[in-house]
């Protein structure tokens, strides 16, 4: 297990990549981040818990009227992945400080 396992959230996605393949990941979490903009976490569900974490970042757009409707969209500069980057450690920050008061 590793350190992150309790604060996943248990939903998954697919991300369909260039080049055709499809990667199963499980979200770890979605955050605010800069310009009112949310952002999605995920980690591909074949990590290895020996080695660092493979965390993809994407921005999230959930439509308010379907919940079923949702979008990942590339961070397209690396201005904008820098601050999402930082809203990303925020979050982790947060709730292992959150996780750490539960016990």
């Amino acid at each position: 297990m590793s350190e992150y396992d309790d604060i996943y959230e248990k939903d998954e996605v697919t991300l369909e990549l260039d080049d055709g393949t499809s990667l199963k990941c499980d979200v770890i979490g979605i955050f605010p981040g800069p310009d009112d903009r949310e952002y999605i976490a995920v980690t591909p569900q074949e990590w290895e818990g020996d080695d660092d974490a493979v965390v993809y970042l994407y921005r999230f757009w959930e439509n308010p009227d379907d919940e079923d409707d949702i979008r990942l969209d590339d961070i397209e500069t690396d201005e904008e992945f820098e601050a999402a980057s930082k809203a990303y450690d925020d979050f982790i920050a947060d709730e292992t400080l959150l996780d750490e008061d539960e016990e």
